[in-house]
């Protein structure tokens, strides 16, 4: 069997060519993605119709209008979508070109050019994938670009093209151990250059600056990833993530004031720790479980009430810790301004301020005035929905005396109004609730359609956790139960720790990890004690040792384990020195010389079974084997 070495030559290079435009044909412009289906599609129908490919100056004529229309979009704040387009619309045009050895290698540096384009959108664990299968695919066509300069026609048999496969393809794996020592020590910038230039691609937040109920009559839910948390597992409905406190009304809007009050907390007690890895957003909002009594971010400013803001925005993967109080009450040394969390806007309706007042009775503590309040929402036939949502000034009174079905925003929303009326301080918390644990990598992750508001309290000198929706009567969908018995995440979950693993160890390697690590082998290297290193060290000196000289015993098997024709053939060379007198070297002089020398027929009968064999690319056959040996037992001493 045999193959035409340019007809292999292609078909390589149209696999480069996919590895490079694959990961970044979903980020391209209707045009150049277009345009660059249409050439490799035209490519490959001139390569099995032996279609003549457009001439050169006809392709170069064509990439200057392009480079100049997109030359003339390039600014500050658009500098990656101009020039990944003239990548690809180079590659596109070079396809249907000519086809000589400098044109494949201006292909399949073009498709690996896009390749790292793609990088600049979006760097997940796949683009390892296509970067190793372009480096494999594209060292193998260096490999037979060399034969194809010297003999274009060359027919390819099995066994020469294994061989250039396997030379191939230790080019790429040779220079791994040296990935393994460049990675960690080549000098990073403070902020690395993929999450500067991808900031712009990151999906909008389910997670909002605002409650608003009314504003649409239907939620959609989006599972983009919002952050993972690594820490043991715990109870699910103790995952409540807090990211900020709405404490001020305008219109039917709960909004942050920036001007909190003083108030000083009085937490006691045992506190759980998390390590936060947020994706790239553009929130300020710093989340912890409920209630975060310090979060340790180098940028960030911490406010009265229990919320932790970034200083700066910045599109960095950048992990923090938090240390946090658990059971949902969050106890205030003092007083609280009451004012301050009592203020309603007078353009409320009258329904909601008197029904908020009803709950109050004279010489009721506020506890009971709360509980009230509560009763009336798991009572009052109230159902949790995302859909048919009212819409409107008058939403929130429509949700509480007609629909009675809203999403989490109208039951906190309406809750903490009624909290207000009835003399009980209160504010609405935005944040997160539930998680998926992964067992594997031992985090939570949350995604932003479990983006959920809540209501705080102010009851008996505490901030008390009340989540209103819980009330509703299909409440048990909250918790998730549906995604527990998803069949497919388990497998979900390996691929997002996969994920989450190279986010660490790749994306998020910066100079500060850099010095980090430096300092802490430092400190490691200072901590040895020189009685105690060879003890410790001795079992991998062993062992390294050992896989070296495996190592060494397989590259020289064919020194101590020679094949049936390596013996032969020493057999062959010391019967004939011992028969005839003639000293011959298997790598100076060949079998037919010698045995020409010899001038005995049954030396040339050797050769020639010997040769007809090793010199047509096969083995000696068993058959074959035994005359040889037949031969050589008979001895060469005879001039016949």
């Amino acid at each position: 069997m045999t193959l035409q070495l340019s007809r292999l030559i292609s078909m390589l290079s149209f696999a480069i060519v996919l590895c490079g435009i694959i990961p970044l044909f979903p980020w391209l412009s209707a045009f150049p993605r277009t345009l660059l289906a249409l050439g490799l599609a035209v490519a490959v129908w001139q390569e099995y119709r032996s279609i003549r490919p457009l001439n050169n100056w006809v392709v170069n004529s064509a990439v200057v209008p392009v480079f100049v229309y997109y030359a003339t979009q390039f600014s500050r704040t658009n500098p990656v979508t101009p020039v990944v387009s003239i990548l690809s619309v180079m590659l596109a045009v070079r396809l249907i070109g000519p086809k000589s050895v400098r044109h494949y290698l201006q292909i399949q540096a073009l498709s690996l050019f896009c390749l790292a384009a793609s990088s600049l959108f979006d760097l997940s664990p796949l683009f390892l994938v296509y970067l190793s299968l372009l480096l494999m695919l594209g060292a193998v066509s260096l490999v037979l670009l060399t034969f194809h300069a010297h003999a274009p026609e060359l027919q390819l048999t099995r066994n020469l093209l294994r061989n250039i496969v396997v030379a191939g393809l230790l080019m790429p794996l040779a220079s791994l151990p040296m990935l393994a020592i460049f990675f960690p020590v080549l000098p990073r910038t403070q902020l690395p250059l993929w999450n500067f230039m991808g900031a712009s691609t990151t999906a909008n937040s389910g997670f909002s600056d605002k409650v608003e109920p009314g504003g649409s009559a239907t939620v959609a839910e989006t599972f983009v990833t919002a952050f993972r948390a690594e820490m043991p597992r715990i109870n699910q409905q103790q995952l409540y993530w807090r990211g900020t406190v709405f404490n001020s009304m305008e219109g039917n809007r709960w909004l942050r004031d920036s001007h909190v009050p003083v108030e000083r907390s009085n937490q006691t007690g045992d506190l759980t720790v998390q390590t936060i890895y947020p994706e790239p957003g553009n929130s300020r909002s710093l989340f912890g479980l409920d209630t975060p009594m310090s979060i340790n971010h180098p940028r960030s400013k911490q406010y009265p009430d229990r919320v932790y803001e970034k200083i700066f925005l910045s599109s960095k993967r950048q992990s923090y810790q938090v240390e946090s109080a658990m059971g949902g009450l969050l106890p205030v040394k003092g007083s609280i301004d009451r004012d301050f969390y009592l203020n309603l806007p007078n353009q409320l309706p009258s329904r909601i301020i008197a029904l908020g007042r009803s709950f109050q009775k004279r010489g009721q503590t506020n506890s009971l005035t709360v509980q009230n309040i509560s009763v009336f929402f798991q009572t009052g036939n109230f159902n949790y929905s995302m859909t048919g949502l009212p819409t409107g000034d008058r939403a929130l009174e429509n949700f509480l005396f007609e629909t009675r079905s809203g999403n989490c925003e109208f039951y906190a929303a309406s809750f903490a109004i009624l909290a207000r009326s009835a003399g009980i301080p209160a504010r609405v918390v935005g944040g997160y609730l539930g998680g998926e644990y992964n067992e594997l990598g031992k985090y939570y992750l949350i995604t932003e359609n479990m983006a959920h508001v809540w209501v705080e309290a102010f009851i008996d000198g505490a901030w008390v956790r009340i989540d209103p929706s819980s009330f509703a009567m299909n409440a048990s969908s909250l918790w998730g139960e549906k995604k527990k018995r998803d069949p497919l995440l388990k497998l979900r979950m390996a691929m997002d720790s996969f994920n989450h693993a190279w986010n660490r160890s790749v994306i998020t390697y910066d100079f500060e990890r850099q010095v980090e690590g430096a300092r802490a082998a430092a400190r490691s290297l200072q901590g040895l004690k020189t009685d105690r290193i060879l003890p410790a060290i001795a079992p991998y000196i062993m062992l390294f040792t050992g896989i070296g000289m495996v190592g060494v015993i397989f590259k020289k098997r064919r020194t101590f384990f020679p094949t049936r024709e390596k013996r032969l053939l020493r057999q062959f060379y010391r019967k004939i020195q011992q028969d005839c007198g003639i000293s011959g070297e298997a790598d100076k002089q060949g079998i037919f010389e010698i045995s020409d020398a010899a001038g005995n027929n049954f030396a040339r009968d050797f050769a020639m079974i010997y040769g007809n064999a090793v010199y047509h690319d096969r083995k000696i056959t068993d058959e074959e084997a035994k005359q040889l040996r037949l031969l050589l037992k008979g001895g060469f001493k005879n001039k016949l």
